[in-house]
C-alpha cells in the first residue's frame, strides 16, 4: 500500500548504517586521518561510494526521474488507498469547520530517543498526522434536565433549581424546548432538503429522540412568524434595489386551493355553463433578483402566473426607479402584466435552443446549426465573464460577435417558412417560428446592458419546491404553502450570497426581537460582513511591543548628564 514509502525509507536507514559504519571502524582502528592505512582507506571509500549511491537515488526520487514502481499500478486502481495529489478532489482539514479536533501526542521520551528502527539516529519532532473521521448521528439531539425542586408542606409554595438560560430559549412549552438550532435545522431539512415531517419523526423514533409531525409543524409555523419581518425586508430590497431579475413557473399542490378548485368546476357543470374560463392551474412561482449587495430569490404558490407576481411586487417600486431588465421564457402569460412601461422585456435563449434539441432526432441538421449557434454564443459570454467586461462592454462584445450568428439562425428559419418547406403541423415549426416570434427579445443582451442570456438560475432555484412535492406530494393549506415560501426565500438567499442557511436562521430567531425592529440588520450579506469582520479580527496577529531602546554606554552618560 505505501511501497514507495517504504522503499524511500529503506534508503535512509542504509544510508545513516554506512555512516554509522565508516564512524565504528575508523575509531576501532584509531589511525590518524593524515597516514590512513590501505584497509581503512578501502573502508572510507565503500563507505562514500555506498554514500553517493543512496544519494543519488534519493535525488532521483525526489526529482521524479525515477520511473513508478509497478505495484503503483494497483494502488492507482483503489480509489480508497490511492495517494491523491493536490487538488484532485480531497478536502484538507481546514474544510472541516464544525469538526472537534483530538490530539493524540507520543509516549513520555519519545522525542530525543534513539531511533528503534536503525538505533543510531535519534528521533525528532516530525509534522504532525492528520486522519478525519466521520461518525454517524441523529439530526436532532435531546437533553434532559433534571431541577431539584422543594415545596412547603403548609401553603405549597414551591421552588426550583435554576438552570443556564439556554435552557428555556426557544420553542415550545415549559415541558419541551426546541432550541433556536434545532429550529433552523428542521426548516432546512424539511423545505430544502425535501424530507417530510413524518419520515424525521419514523427516523428519530428509532434514534430515541421523539420528533412528533405536529410538532414539527408547530415549530417551523412559529418560526415563520417571528422571521416574517425578514422575509418582508429581503422582498421590499429585491422591488427597490434589484437591476434585473429571472421568473419561471413550475406546477405546484395544495390541497385546500384544488378543492375549491373542483367545487368551481361542479358548480358550473350542474348549471350548464362552460368552465374554459376557470384557471384549474396551481403554480410556484420563482423569481431570481440581481441587486448591487447580492441576489435575492423568491418563491409564490398558488392560482397566479407570473405576470400577476410581477404586478403585485413592482406596485412597491419607485416610479422613478431605472427600468427593470426582465429574463423569461417565451409564454404568453409572463408577458401578461400591467407595467411593461417599466420593464425591458428579454426571452431566455436556452428555451430557443430547447425547442431545437427536442426534435434532434428527426431534424438533426436544423439541430446542429443552432447547437453550433448557441455554443458560440454562450462560449462568448463565457469569455466576456472571463475578461471582466462592464455590463456596457458585455453588450457591444455580443453586438459585435453573437448577434451575426443569431443572424444566421434566423436566416435560416426564415427561409424554411417563407420557402413553405416546413408546414405548420410539423414539430420543426415551433422552433423555427419561436426564433422569429421573439427575434427581439431574443437578442436583447445585444441592445441593452445588463440583459441575461437564459434563466437558467431561476431554473436551478425552482429545483427546491420540485423537491419538496417530490417528498411530499402536496400542501394541505395555503397557509401551509406560504410558510414553505417565506422558508424557501430564505433558505435560498442564503445560499445564493455564500451564507450557511442554518447558523443564519438560528442567529435570526435567536435574536428576533431586535430582527423586529431593524431586519435589515439581519439581511445575508450585512451578516456575512459580520463574520469575516469576526474572522478576520479572530486570526489578526496582536500587536507586538514596540522594542526597548538599546541600552549603550553613551546614553547612560547622556542619562547621568541630564
Amino acid at each position: 500500500m505505501f511501497v514507495g514509502k517504504e522503499r524511500l525509507q529503506e534508503r535512509t536507514i542504509a544510508k545513516v548504517l554506512a555512516a554509522a559504519r565508516a564512524e565504528q571502524d575508523a575509531s576501532v582502528q584509531g589511525l590518524d586521518a593524515d597516514a590512513p592505512s590501505p584497509d581503512n582507506a578501502a573502508t572510507e571509500s565503500r563507505a562514500s561510494s555506498d554514500r553517493n549511491a543512496t544519494s543519488d537515488s534519493f535525488d532521483t526520487k525526489a526529482s521524479g526521474n525515477e520511473p513508478a514502481p509497478p505495484e503503483r499500478s494497483s494502488r492507482r486502481n483503489d480509489p480508497v488507498s490511492a495517494d491523491k495529489a493536490k487538488g484532485h478532489g480531497r478536502n484538507g482539514a481546514r474544510a472541516y469547520r464544525q469538526a472537534r479536533h483530538i490530539s493524540h501526542t507520543l509516549a513520555p521520551g519519545k522525542i530525543g530517543a534513539r531511533c528503534e528502527k536503525c538505533g543510531h539516529g535519534k528521533m525528532h519532532r516530525y509534522r504532525e498526522k492528520v486522519v478525519i473521521r466521520i461518525v454517524g448521528q441523529p439530526m436532532f439531539g435531546a437533553e434532559v434536565h433534571h431541577h431539584e425542586q422543594g415545596r412547603c408542606r403548609a401553603c405549597g409554595h414551591s421552588v426550583r433549581a435554576e438552570s443556564p438560560t439556554e435552557v428555556c430559549e426557544g420553542l415550545g412549552t415549559d415541558y419541551i424546548r426546541y432550541d433556536w438550532s434545532a429550529c433552523a435545522m428542521l426548516m432546512v431539512m424539511h423545505y430544502f432538503g425535501g424530507a417530510p415531517f413524518k419520515r424525521i419523526e419514523s427516523l428519530h423514533e428509532g434514534w430515541g429522540v421523539p420528533m412528533p409531525d405536529a410538532n414539527q409543524w408547530q415549530v417551523v409555523s412559529a418560526g415563520d412568524d417571528l422571521l416574517l419581518p425578514l422575509y418582508k425586508a429581503l422582498e421590499q430590497h429585491a422591488s427597490q434595489k434589484a437591476t434585473n431579475f429571472r421568473i419561471d413557473d413550475t406546477g405546484s399542490m395544495v390541497i385546500a386551493i384544488q378543492k375549491q378548485i373542483d367545487a368551481e368546476l361542479a358548480a358550473l357543470e350542474s348549471l350548464g355553463k362552460s368552465t374554459k374560463d376557470v384557471r384549474t392551474g396551481i403554480n410556484a412561482t420563482g423569481v431570481y433578483w440581481e441587486t448591487p449587495n447580492g441576489p435575492v430569490l423568491l418563491f409564490y404558490t398558488g392560482r397566479h402566473h407570473a405576470g400577476e407576481i410581477i404586478d403585485r411586487l413592482l406596485r412597491h417600486r419607485l416610479l422613478s426607479s431605472p427600468k427593470l431588465v426582465k429574463c423569461t421564457d417565451g409564454a404568453s402569460k409572463n408577458f401578461d402584466h400591467e407595467h411593461a412601461d417599466q420593464l425591458v422585456e428579454a426571452t431566455c435563449n436556452a428555451h430557443a435552443f430547447l425547442k431545437f434539441r427536442a426534435i434532434k432526432d428527426k431534424y438533426p441538421v436544423e439541430y446542429a446549426e443552432a447547437g453550433r449557434v448557441y455554443q458560440q454564443v454562450f462560449d462568448c459570454d463565457d469569455e466576456a465573464k472571463a475578461l471582466g467586461l462592464s455590463s456596457v462592454d458585455r453588450m457591444r462584445h455580443h453586438r459585435k460577435h453573437s448577434k451575426p450568428l443569431l443572424e444566421q439562425l434566423k436566416k435560416m428559419c426564415q427561409e424554411k417558412i417563407t420557402g413553405k418547406l416546413v408546414e405548420p403541423s410539423s414539430r420543426l415549426w415551433e422552433p423555427l417560428t419561436f426564433i422569429i416570434n421573439q427575434w427581439d427579445r431574443l437578442t436583447r443582451f445585444c441592445d441593452v446592458p445588463g440583459v441575461p442570456l437564459d434563466t437558467n438560475l431561476v431554473e436551478q432555484a425552482l429545483i427546491m419546491p420540485v423537491r419538496y412535492l417530490a417528498g411530499s406530494f402536496n400542501y394541505q393549506t395555503e397557509d401551509g404553502a406560504v410558510v414553505g415560501d417565506h422558508a424557501m426565500s430564505l433558505i435560498a438567499t442564503a445560499r445564493a450570497n455564500d451564507v450557511e442557511p442554518v447558523a443564519w436562521l438560528a442567529e435570526c430567531l435567536r435574536c428576533h426581537e431586535d430582527l423586529a425592529q431593524r431586519p435589515e440588520h439581519y439581511l445575508p450579506w450585512v451578516y456575512r460582513g459580520r463574520l469575516e469582520g469576526a474572522n478576520t479580527s479572530r486570526a489578526a496577529p496582536r500587536a507586538k511591543p514596540p522594542p526597548r531602546p538599546r541600552r549603550t554606554p553613551e546614553s547612560g552618560l547622556r542619562a547621568q548628564s541630564a
